[in-house]
């Protein structure tokens, strides 16, 4: 069981790594980009390690534990980060109606 909660636990945190190296791409923030990357070298090299212990062993219980924690990882990542561009996008196009009717009007 401590195999299962391994893989489990190192594939949430290698998909919400992956999510956020988008994200910290999208955005252009280098340093943080790093990091993350050296972070998803070592949660991978864990999941993978103790992924294919056991099915080595002919375990293949551990599958539902790998595909279940990307699958869990990546709706964290999703729905529990801010998202920067929706905010970007919501600021430019709802600020207040008065603005808006500005943007749309072309000056001779």
């Amino acid at each position: 069981m401590k195999y299962y909660l391994l893989v489990l636990f190192f594939q949430i945190m290698f998909n919400i790594f992956k999510v956020l190296e988008i994200k910290f791409t999208y955005e252009n923030r280098l340093s943080n980009l790093l990091l993350n990357s050296v972070w998803i070298n070592l949660v991978s090299l864990a999941s993978v390690y103790y992924s294919l212990d056991r099915l080595f062993v002919g375990d293949f219980w551990v599958l539902p534990f790998y595909i279940g924690g990307s699958v869990i990882g990546k709706w964290i990542a999703m729905t529990q980060f801010e998202n920067q561009r929706f905010k970007i996008f919501k600021s430019i196009f709802y600020t207040n109606e008065k603005s808006r009717k500005t943007r749309r009007t072309i000056k001779p």
